[in-house]
């Protein structure tokens, strides 16, 4: 599968099923918002366990919206919260993979990445309705999703670049236009648009299931 090709489904997922990720996306926007108009910036460390504690159940929820949509499953709006049922261990699985993550980006950029990647799917392996009632651990979600993703990491990695290129035409377009006004804003407004997180957060959301789906069914060794 490739990158392409996942995205193209993702926006298919997405469009089919717009109000119900727009609306679950739009519920994780504002509570980032009220944690950063409540808390400020000075307390940097606190806001962002803060946000870890409220966001990581509500991305958790969100990939489970995104890969019912992407199954052609029944989803309903209040699955958004299904993983504050599973708050400890999503909460303290998205914690050691932050630090990992940090740890990798402060080492060299791109253990980073590689580290982020490998743990794309840990979050949704503790709501996979395809694994019943089973509990999963910690390390089995972080292990499995290493597995699951084993093959296609260079696939997840390639919609994060084919979703930046909005980002990237806008700053070219900003920048063309301070030495050439003749560029419409409206154009400029339309880029800038397309390029923020309103569309791009559920759509990612949507794409990575597509990947993940796919990759149950055809593991790579």
């Amino acid at each position: 599968m490739t990158s392409w090709a996942a995205l193209r489904e993702g926006l298919d997922a997405f469009t089919r099923r717009l109000p119900l990720l727009m609306g679950a996306w739009l519920v994780i926007l504002a509570c980032q918002q009220v944690i950063d108009l409540l808390i400020p910036d000075s307390l940097l460390l606190i806001q962002s366990l803060i946000q870890m504690a409220i966001l990581a159940p509500l991305y958790a929820g969100q990939h489970l919206l995104a890969l019912k949509v992407v199954r052609r499953e029944p989803v309903v709006f209040k699955e958004l919260f299904t993983g504050l049922s599973k708050w400890s261990p999503i909460l303290l699985a998205y914690l050691l993979v932050g630090l990992l993550t940090l740890l990798g980006s402060v080492a060299l950029i791109i253990p980073g990445i590689i580290v982020a990647l490998m743990y794309s799917f840990m979050l949704i392996r503790f709501l996979d309705p395809q694994e019943g009632e089973r509990t999963v651990r910690v390390t089995e979600a972080m292990s499995e999703s290493v597995r699951i993703t084993k093959g296609y990491r260079g696939t997840i990695f390639g919609i994060g670049l084919l979703l930046a290129i909005p980002y990237m035409v806008l700053v070219i377009l900003l920048w063309i236009s301070t030495y050439n006004p003749s560029i419409p804003s409206w154009l400029i407004d339309i880029v800038a648009i397309l390029s923020g997180t309103l569309f791009l957060g559920p759509v990612q959301a949507t794409s990575y299931m597509v990947v993940y789906d796919h990759a149950l069914n055809h593991p790579r060794g």
